[in-house]
């Protein structure tokens, strides 16, 4: 009898919570505009734009909550040089595509909190793991890109997010800034150059619990 009672008690409990709206649980997508930044300030920076999907789940606390995630994503960028005091006539470009699961662990603190609508503030690390990687090298509208090899890249970085959210009814809408850590890229034939990620993105969620 005693398991019984347990069994049901547990099997209760969690939509209880999700009642009380301590738990909320979705799919979200969203897309980002990555610049790719380096050591050398002579490069000239473009914002490419990529692709992100995947869900959240959040854990609410009073005000904070906590909210890990995991979604696929696609950052693309560029850079391109044409100064060197050496060699004038030098023009460089690069292009980088990567794709990858990424893994953040945000703490968010809700400013607005009414019945319909919810305003929220986040940031946290951000761990990313590799799964493609695409790199090209032109000097002088000749390709180079046999300089870099896989052991120059990396295939789990870490990034930092920042940004501001709104939950209205079951959806939610985000805005965030997310910076790199440290470099995805290091190519020891180019003097250790090196690129990170910094992007600006937006998501929309839905809130299925």
């Amino acid at each position: 009898m005693k398991k019984i009672i347990l069994a049901v008690v547990l099997s209760i409990l969690p939509l209880t919570i999700f009642a009380q709206g301590l738990i909320s649980f979705g799919p979200k997508i969203g897309w980002n505009s990555n610049r790719l930044t380096t050591d050398y300030t002579e490069y000239m920076k473009d914002f490419k734009s990529g692709f992100q999907g995947g869900v959240f789940f959040s854990v609410y606390l009073h005000k904070f909550y906590v909210q890990p995630e995991a979604y696929f994503s696609i950052k693309r960028g560029a850079l391109q040089t044409s100064f060197d005091p050496l060699n004038p006539n030098l023009n460089i470009s690069q292009s980088v595509n990567l794709q990858s699961i990424d893994i953040p662990v945000l703490l968010g603190f809700k400013v607005l909190d009414l019945k319909l609508i919810r305003f929220r503030i986040w940031g946290g690390p951000v761990a990313s793991y590799i799964l493609s990687k695409e790199y090209t090298l032109s000097i002088n509208g000749v390709n180079e890109s046999e300089q870099v090899t896989r052991d120059d890249f990396k295939n789990a970085i870490w990034s930092a997010q920042i940004g501001a959210g709104l939950d209205l009814l079951m959806l939610t809408f985000d805005i965030g800034y997310e910076f790199g850590l440290n470099s995805f890229l290091t190519i020891r034939s180019l003097n250790d150059f090196n690129l990170r990620n910094h992007l600006f993105y937006c998501s929309i969620g839905w809130r299925l619990f």
